[in-house]
Formats: structure tokens, C-alpha cells, sequence
């Protein structure tokens, strides 16, 4: 994999030079090409310039993966960043061969060729998009997720368990999901412009809530927002919900020691 050198040409197309598993998806033009780097190879070892566009494409996917009801909307789209995103990008890009094209209308382009290349091959493949992005990684299917964390705490007599909810914002470059309480959305999704994503984000857990009184109550207080202190009797509460936290698109994590 190392041997791969990306190529950015004066029209602003993005071309592979060298052999390897991501020869055939460049063949098929840049949007591929980005869709297999970001999506497919989060694992892979890369030199810094395919390190810069696979961080590019997960940028996309990572958009996808926050967008509401994806399996029902099928005519969604990924809006693309801001200009000024595009230009701190441009901006920030490793030497590469064909860096001095690069810029921000190339990337918008490329966006939106990355746009079409996903809705293609997810066209082609007659998958949901979960099962779409599973078979290119996994962990794609935790990100842009709520997830509720039950851990252990044995120091704590009265109450043994602790209870967090969290959600993904991206992968790491290891494919680890990266998880933030949830009260970090609040903050990182303030303002008129981030809005949708915030409902986005918090739809499952409303979902869940019209499902769960115990969980009605604490999306009511604000206490989903906290770490929590748990009986036995709570942590049991949500361990026999987990087939309705589920289905309603809220992850589930048990820690223990």
C-alpha cells in the first residue's frame, strides 16, 4: 500500500499511480476511488498523501452516517462543507504531485463526485446503506449514533453500575469509534445551522423514550445528559430493553470488569 502515490491532474482529477487493491476503484474515476479510500481502508496503513484524501472521504461518510431515516429516504443527499471548510482542506494538504491544483473548488468537486459514487455503487449493490457500509467496514455502523454505556462500578455498594450515553462522531484511523457524552452535542451542534443534525442525532433516543417510561423520564429531567449512578434494579431495567433501545436505532454497550 505504500507503494501508491496520489495524483491530483490540472482538470482536478484525482488518479492513483501504482499497484495495488485501490488501482481498480481509481479506474473507475475519483469518486470511487475516495469512496473505497474513506470508507474501505480506515484500517489500512497510508503514506500521508492517501492518509489526507482517506480523511477527506471519511468526512463524507461520516456525513452519511448522520443523516436521519437513511433506509426510508432514498433520495437523500450529503450537503457539502462550507466554503470556508473546503479552503482550510485545500490549505492543509501534504506534498503530493499535483498539490499546486488543489483547491478549494477541486474539493467541492470532488465532494460531489465522492456523492455520486456512493449512491452508484449503493444503487448496484441492492443493499440497505447499514449493510452498505458493513461490508466496507463495520464500524462504520456505530458512528453517528447514540449509544448507551453500562459499566460496572463495584466501589459503589448502594449503586454498582454507572450509566453514560455517548455518541460517535467519526472513526479513528484505526477504525475505533470515538465516542463523546452526549452532552457534548448540545454544545457541538449549537446554532440554527446545526440544528437538523442535533434531531438527527437525538431521534432514536426520542423513539426509544416513547417506548421505555424509565427512559421517558430521564430524557425529561435532562439526566441523559449525566453520568449515572445505577441500582441493580435500573441496570436490569435496561438490559430487558435492549431489543427496544435496538430497534429504535440506539446502541447498546455492557462493560464489565
Amino acid at each position: 500500500m505504500h507503494s501508491l502515490e496520489p495524483v491530483l491532474t490540472p482538470q482536478g482529477r484525482l488518479l492513483l499511480q501504482g499497484a495495488g487493491r485501490l488501482e481498480a476503484a481509481f479506474a473507475k474515476g475519483s469518486g470511487h476511488g475516495l469512496l473505497q479510500l474513506g470508507a474501505g481502508e480506515v484500517k489500512t496503513d497510508l503514506a500521508a498523501a492517501l492518509g489526507y484524501w482517506r480523511d477527506f472521504a471519511a468526512r463524507y461518510i461520516t456525513a452519511v452516517c448522520s443523516i436521519p431515516d437513511l433506509e426510508i429516504e432514498r433520495q437523500w443527499a450529503v450537503p457539502p462543507l462550507q466554503q470556508l471548510e473546503f479552503e482550510v482542506l485545500a490549505a492543509a494538504a501534504p506534498p503530493m504531485t499535483g498539490a499546486e491544483y488543489l483547491t478549494s473548488t477541486v474539493l467541492a468537486e470532488l465532494w460531489t463526485a465522492l456523492d455520486a459514487a456512493f449512491h452508484d455503487e449503493l444503487a448496484e449493490s441492492k443493499k440497505s446503506v447499514q449493510d452498505f457500509l458493513k461490508e466496507k467496514n463495520p464500524a462504520w455502523n456505530l458512528v453517528g449514533r447514540v449509544h448507551f454505556n453500562l459499566a460496572e462500578n463495584r466501589r459503589d455498594e448502594e449503586a454498582p453500575f454507572a450509566f453514560l450515553a455517548t455518541y460517535t462522531t467519526r472513526l479513528s484511523a484505526r477504525a475505533k469509534a470515538q465516542h463523546l457524552p452526549l452532552a457534548r452535542a448540545l454544545n457541538e451542534y449549537a446554532g440554527a445551522s446545526n440544528k437538523q443534525r442535533l434531531l438527527s442525532l437525538l431521534l432514536p433516543v426520542q423513539r426509544a423514550a416513547e417506548q421505555c417510561p424509565w427512559l421517558k423520564e430521564m430524557v425529561d429531567a435532562g439526566e441523559i445528559y449525566h453520568p449515572l449512578r445505577w441500582t441493580p434494579a435500573e441496570a436490569y431495567q435496561l438490559l430487558a430493553d435492549i431489543p427496544r433501545l435496538e430497534s429504535c436505532g440506539v446502541i447498546v454497550r455492557v462493560l464489565m470488569t
